[in-house]
Parts: structure tokens; sequence; C-alpha cells
């Protein structure tokens, strides 16, 4: 005989009075009230209870968890109920004991554990109580298996969740480390998720600290739990599931894994099970969404990147002070030594498992906070030291730099995606949108990007704008050596959008300028000569954006490629010189250095070249007042960019040295020509369809000065129109729109023109 839940019941029935007339349904609506009362069941259908008597159908998931979860007294008072129908309380309380003392599917122990608990004989109505709880809980709660007519007891759960020699016995479980520290308010929002959620992905990048976080919730929170297992990911959830209860008796995996999940199900809340090291794909692993299904507290951690579930991605320390707390648990510092572990922290990008291995390193007496500084300027290369370092339960000893390596194993990648890894390193830290990022990859569709997603090798934010955590950046540059060859395709696009003027509403210009930054710094060049010619490209990017810290950088980045002896490249860095110049208000050491400029274009076999430089000396001459002379050299250029138009491609410039030229007929009071002019310009772009680029504005905040100093009210809508074009392409707050904003304030203020009626206006000179 078993303590099953035929066996209980019956007895219960045959010992009360009057049972020609107390039905099993009585038995069981009287018995089990309070779970009916909790599920909203008026009572249980008879069909139902009859299959319950016969065993054809198992009690249900539901009600086996309620009485997990219930408190012992739920159950008690509704026993208390049955007890004045009991005839016989000394049998009924001895059948029930023998029910449990000779179940051969309990164990010993936990049989003596229950039966230790209550006396051998009955007492009194308490101990009658105490009873058939034990054996009604044992009944409801333990597992029951197809069999050829209907359902039978198997090993009874209780006893496998009770003893570490059955549930959870083989758990991988291992304390946080000694130094884990500074997580509090990760571990809080986790434990909120948890607790909303029956499971929860932990993500992040490689050695951000996601099992360390684990493992300090479970010590934190794993006495909320009945039962507890953590298991190390090695390929297949269905062996680890298998063999949570090893039965030597079942030898087919999918047998025990169907009873384990089983009784997984029936113990639900419970149970907190954590997975680490999940690095799969929820396709790759079949029982990935039988877990899912579970009410169990299930949590797993993993580098990869998952849509449609419940993730808390983990990301960097909140405050470098933390990170100064993580260092101060393995060696002591001195105040003063503080900043230069700032520096410390920010050369390995804050990344948590870096700054451990940093920590290590002065610890052993490697070095010092000043020393370890210094060597990292170049590099975590240039620190060769070997030493351990325990990741994922593995101690290694290796060099800092082939620590972090192993964390992310970019070479066994193929080819084409190492390709796009070392293209994404100019991708903006802040993000860019991912279909942009394909185009200027050249690449056909964003599958080799959705995959490095889905690995965790490349980061995707919320808004679906993609990145590279800076730590890969720096492993990326290093491993993968990504040059002017690899690159290819990336700086072509690049160069395409600086020098085309209609692909800046493509792209947001401050995202253009960090990625331009990333290009010509972290891209190996083997041609210096194209390199050169890169930056130019890029510069006249950052001119026409008037970003001066972009156009500062880019020149000294040119006068360390400046090829002396070629008249071609001393031109164009002569010309960006000046153009910083004019920038910075300095208009005599612009015109000196145009001037130059204009010597070395002279000596070129290049028209474009001439023209252009032509028309920024026009434009310098025009700034120190020589406005005769700077007609002459304006219209030179014009003739110069007249000799181009037959080569069938479109010049931005030449619509720009016309603009320039005009803003000097205005200048000379020659405005009637000036706004023909520029009018032949505006309707020569509208014709082209060109009426949303940077040249564009530029007419029309031309013509809107000449009607303003003419006190035409067309002023006010070629000013809107002018400032809505700008701050679409670069920002309402970049340098270009302020320089234009403070431009047109100055106009208004000399002319005297009254424009408060024109509220679009007024609002975008106020910003």
């Amino acid at each position: 005989m078993q303590c099953d839940f035929q066996n209980v019941t019956d007895t219960l029935l045959r010992n009360l009075a009057s049972s020609t007339t107390v039905y099993y349904i009585n038995l069981l609506n009287t018995l089990f009230a309070a779970y009916l009362a909790d599920a909203h069941i008026y009572q249980f259908e008879r069909f139902t209870s009859a299959k319950l008597r016969s065993g054809m159908i198992r009690v249900s998931p539901e009600m086996s968890e309620f009485y997990l979860n219930a408190d012992r007294e739920v159950l008690c008072k509704d026993i208390a109920e049955l007890l004045p129908y009991i005839f016989d309380q000394p049998n009924t309380y001895k059948e029930l004991y023998d029910l449990i003392q000779y179940d051969d599917t309990l164990s010993a122990p936990l049989r003596k554990e229950i039966l230790s608990c209550i006396p051998a004989q009955y007492a009194d109505n308490t101990s009658l109580v105490n009873m058939i709880y034990e054996a009604v809980f044992i009944a409801v709660t333990r597992q029951y298996e197809k069999a050829d007519k209907g359902y039978v007891a198997t090993r009874y759960a209780a006893d496998a969740a009770s003893y570490k020699d059955a549930l959870f016995a083989n758990s991988e479980f291992i304390a946080p480390c000694r130094h884990f520290c500074g997580r509090d308010a990760e571990l809080n929002e986790l434990h909120s998720l948890v607790q909303d959620n029956s499971t929860v992905l932990v993500t992040g990048v490689a050695g951000i600290g996601k099992s360390e976080l684990v493992r300090a919730y479970a010590e934190r929170h794993k006495s909320e739990y009945a039962h507890f297992g953590y298991y190390f990911y090695k390929g297949s959830l269905k062996t680890i599931i298998a063999n949570i209860i090893i039965n030597p008796l079942i030898t087919d995996e999918n047998e025990r894994y169907r009873r384990n999940m089983e009784l997984l199900a029936s113990l639900g809340k419970s149970v907190l099970l954590i997975i680490d090291n999940f690095n799969a794909s929820p396709d790759e692993d079949d029982c990935f969404y039988d877990l899912l299904d579970l009410n169990c507290g299930v949590i797993f951690t993993s580098h990869r990147h998952y849509d449609d579930f419940c993730v808390y991605e983990l990301t960097e320390f909140r405050s470098k002070d933390l990170l100064l707390k993580l260092i101060g648990k393995f060696c002591e510092f001195k105040s003063n030594e503080k900043s230069i572990l700032l520096n410390i922290i920010d050369a390995v990008d804050r990344h948590t498992f870096c700054v451990e291995l940093c920590a290590r390193l002065m610890y052993k007496g490697f070095y010092t906070p000043k020393s370890l500084s210094a060597k990292l300027s170049g590099g975590l290369k240039s620190i060769l030291e070997r030493f351990s370092a325990t990741k994922d339960k593995h101690p290694k000893k290796k060099t800092c730099y082939d620590h972090i390596r192993d964390l992310f194993g970019l070479l066994e990648l193929p080819e084409a995606y190492r390709n796009v890894l070392r293209m994404l390193i100019v991708s903006p830290c802040s993000g860019i949108r991912k279909d942009a990022m394909a185009v200027l990859m050249c690449l056909d569709n964003m599958v080799m990007l959705d995959e490095l997603v889905e690995l965790g090798l490349v980061h995707e934010f919320a808004n679906g704008t993609i990145t590279l955590h800076p730590m890969l950046r720096t492993l990326v540059k290093s491993e993968l050596n990504p040059d002017s060859e690899n690159c290819a395709p990336l700086i072509s696009s690049v160069r395409a959008v600086c020098i085309n003027e209609q692909a800046d509403a493509e792209i947001d210009a401050e995202k253009m300028l960090e990625m331009i930054d990333f290009a010509v710094r972290d891209i190996e060049y083997r041609n210096q000569r194209e390199h050169f010619s890169f930056v130019s490209d890029c510069f006249e990017y950052a001119d026409r954006a008037a970003s001066f810290p972009h156009m500062d950088s880019l020149l000294r980045l040119e006068k360390h490629l400046l090829d002396k002896d070629d008249t071609q490249q001393n031109a164009l860095y002569l010309s960006e010189s000046a153009a910083c110049e004019l920038h910075r208000g300095n208009y005599p050491k612009a015109l000196a250095l145009q001037e130059e400029a204009v010597k070395y274009a002279m000596q070129c076999n290049d028209t474009l070249l001439q023209a252009n430089v032509l028309s920024t000396y026009g434009f310098c001459l025009h700034h120190v007042n020589r406005k005769e002379e700077a007609l002459k050299v304006l219209e030179q250029s014009l003739a110069l960019f007249g000799l181009l138009d037959g080569d069938g491609v479109f010049y931005f410039d030449k619509y720009r040295a016309m603009i320039t030229f005009a803003d000097v007929l205005f200048t000379l009071g020659r405005t009637d020509e000036a706004v023909a002019l520029v009018s032949i310009a505006e309707r020569s772009l509208q014709e082209m369809n060109l009426t949303h680029i940077s040249v564009y504005a530029d007419c029309k905040f031309s013509l809107g000065i000449y009607h303003l100093c003419l006190h035409n009210a067309a002023a006010a809508d070629d000013l809107v129109c002018a400032f809505r074009i700008l701050i679409d392409l670069y920002g309402t707050e970049s340098d270009l729109v302020r320089l234009r904003r403070g431009e047109a304030q100055k106009y208004i203020a000399q002319t005297g023109f009254d424009l408060t009626k024109y509220a679009p206006l007024m609002q975008l000179l106020e910003g």
C-alpha cells in the first residue's frame, strides 16, 4: 500500500459515519474547501471526483502547488471540519500511520522524520488532525505517472526536495567571490524582476560580472525558496534537468527529463534555478521554452542578446567610486593615489574583469598604481606578467591581455564577421541605427549584424541602435588589425558622405563627427597619401558643420601626415589651416595662409582644387575689406568651376562660391545684383531637387540677410527656411546653427527691422 491520493481518501471515506450517505465528492469538497475557494470553484465536478477516486486522473498541478505554498493551518482547518463525522478515530489514525510507515516509495529518512513528529498511537483530536494532515499532504503533493490502468504514485517529490542526496544534489553553486561589491542597486533591480517574472535572462558583455551578480543574488535570496539549484550550461538544458535528481533505475535521459520537469512544475514558486553561461539562442536548445513554461524562478546568465523575453542587462559599475571599492578589496591604496587609479579605470574602459585584473597586478606586487598607469599607456599588450585569475570557476595563469582576449574568442569567427567587427570600431559610442551602419559598411542585408548582436559581440540599445563596448573596441583593434584594406568599403562610404552634402541628412551630425574621429585614427592606413586624402575629405564635413574642435583635431593629424614635397597636399593643408583661422576670427592670418595655398594649387594640374582654393581666398579678401580684389579672385574661381560643368559632375562648392561672390557685391552696396545671383543659385538647386542640403540653406540665409537690410518681409521666410534645414541637418545646438543665429541677430539689430510678429523666426532665433 502507498500513501497516495486513492488510498488516503478511501481510508477517510471508510471511516466516516453513515458512509452510505456521505459521498466521496462530499469528502473532497470538505477536505479541500480552502483550495476550491482560492480557485473560485464551487465544488468538484462529479466526473472529476470519480476519476480521482479511480486513479484515472491525477491531482492537478494547481492544487499541488496551492498546498505546497499554503500554511499548514489552511489544510488543518478543513481537516478539523471532518472530525465530527469520523466514527472510529483511533482506527483512522492507525490506518494512515501504517500507510506512511510501510510505503517504500518514501525514503526511510523521510518516514522517520514524519513519524517522529507524531505519536505511534491516537491520543486526541489534535493528534488525528496532524496525522491526517501528513497523509493528505503527501498524497496531494507527490508525483504520479501514467500507467496501464491510470496514474500511479512515483517517488515522493518532498522526499527528493527535502534531502540533499536527491533534488539539486549535484548543484554547482559556489559562493560569490570575496571581493564582490558595488552592485546593491543591481541586486535590488534583479530581485524585482524575478518576483514579477518566472524567468529572467541576465545579459551583458563578457567579463562584466553576470555570474558574480547571480551568485550574490542566490546568496542573498535563496533562503526565500524551499529548493535551490545552480548549474553551468554545457550545451544541453535537457541533461541539466534530467540530472537534478539522479535516479540510477531510469537510464533513459528523456524519461528522467520528463519526470523532473513534472516535479519542478509541481514545486512551482518554491524553486529557484540558476543556469549560468547559457550562451546559446533559444532555437539552439529546444528545452529553453520548456523552462519558460515553469512557474519556478529561473535565472539565466548569458553574454548573448535576446528579444521578447524578460532581460536584465548588466552594464559597467554605476560610478568609478564603486570600482575603487572593488580595487580596495584586493589592495589598500593611499588617498593621493585615487586620481591615478581613476586613470587606470578609464584606461581599461571601466570593464569589470579588467579592473579586477589590474587590482590583482597591484596586489601581487607587479606594479604600483603609478607604474601601472604608465604601463597602460602602451595598452594591455604591454603588460607581459603572467598571473592567475578565476573566470567561471576556472583559474588560469595568463597575461592580462590573454585573460581578456579569451573572453571573446574573436579569432573563432568567420572572416566576413571579423570584417564587420573591424568596420564597427568607428560606430559611435552612443549608437547608430543598424540600417545606416549596414549601408556604410556596404552590406547587402543586416543578417551578420543581427547575428553579432545575438552573440553579444555587438551591443544593441533599446531604440535599435548599435555600438561596440569600449573594451571590445580595444580588443578588435589589437586582435583583428582593422586597416585600409579590410575596412575599404567603410572608408569609401565615409568619404562619400563627407564630400556629398546630399548625405548630410542620412546620419546625425554628432554621430558622423564621432565616426570620423574613430575612422581617421583607429584604422591603420597602408598608404600615407591615402590617409591624408581621407582626413582632408573628413575635414570638409567638419568645416561644413562648423565643428571647430573636429576641424582643429583633423588639421593636427593632417600636419603629421603631410608630405612637404607634395604640392597638392600643401595646398589642401594650407587652405584648411586658413579655414580654422577664419573660424577663430583671425582674418589676416587666414589670408596669409590662403595666399600660400593658392601658390601651391596653381602648380597642380587640378582644376577643382584651384577653383576651391581661389574661392576661399576670395572669402578671406572679403573679410579683410579688400572687396574689389575679392571680386576678381571669385570671378576666377567661378570661371574654373565653369570649366568643370562639362564633366557631368555636380559641384556643391560652385554654389558656395556664387554665394560668397554675392555677399561681396552686397557689402559694396550692389544689393540687387547680389539678390539676383543668389536667386539664380537657389532656382538651380530647386530644379535639381536639392532643397534640403547645407548650400541651399546658405542661399536662403544670404537672401534672408539681403531682404532684411532691404526691410523686405520676405526675410523672415528665407531665414526660417535656412534655420529649419540647418537644424534638421546638424542639430539645434550645433556650432553652425549657433553661428548663424548670432549673425542673424546682429543684422536684425543693425537694420532695426521689426520681426517680432514673425513668431516662427523669433522662436528659432531664441533657440
